[in-house]
């Protein structure tokens, strides 16, 4: 029962000062309708959040595939445009294999371009790729006024509770906070 209540304070806590830090941001989104299409494109991370992140953001649609690096997001976004209309908001949790560049993040805002919301779940990877690729994130918020992020490198430091031994593929209790993390964000 303790351990319960360990899991249910952090995850409350975490989403506050994320829910805190979106507001103070400046950023002002359309309020989530729940009628919105919510697309996620992701990696190894969000195969394993699939159920948490469908449980919370009730009819997203995914496409995650292990080991899938920033460079196939155009591909994977182009493939979902080319059967389907744009969605409301676009997920990218992207980063964990290879890395992110600016030109890369570009690219991919090219192909999004008319899409309302993109929100990029920055990484926590033990990588040389890491820094480069949260300050690449970092700077489309900066540069394109629909991008949002998800913090998840500093909502999961400190705490090896929500990591695999690997130090980067969430555990279960890891996994509900990534997703939860992102709920926070789109539906704010």
């Amino acid at each position: 029962m303790k351990g319960v209540f360990a899991r249910i304070l952090l995850i409350v806590a975490v989403a506050v000062a994320l829910a805190t830090s979106a507001c103070a941001a400046g950023s002002n989104p359309e309020p989530y309708d729940a009628s919105q299409t919510v697309v996620g494109i992701g990696d190894s991370i969000m195969v394993a959040a699939t159920g948490d992140l469908e449980a919370v953001v009730e009819g997203i649609i995914l496409d995650a595939e292990v080991g899938r690096p920033f460079r196939d997001a155009v591909p994977a976004l182009e493939r979902y445009l080319s059967t389907n209309p744009e969605p409301d908001i676009l997920v990218v949790a992207l980063g964990t294999n290879a890395g992110a560049s600016a030109g890369q993040i570009d690219e991919l805002m090219v192909a999004a371009d008319g899409i309302d919301r993109v929100i990029f779940v920055n990484v926590r990877v033990p990588r040389p790729w890491e820094a480069a690729t949260n300050e690449a994130i970092a700077d489309a918020a900066d540069r394109y006024d629909n991008v949002e992020i998800v913090d998840w490198y500093g909502s999961s430091g400190g705490n090896a509770r929500l990591f695999r031994s690997d130090g980067y593929h969430p555990s279960a209790i890891g996994s509900e906070l990534w997703s939860n993390l992102i709920a926070i964000q789109i539906k704010s």
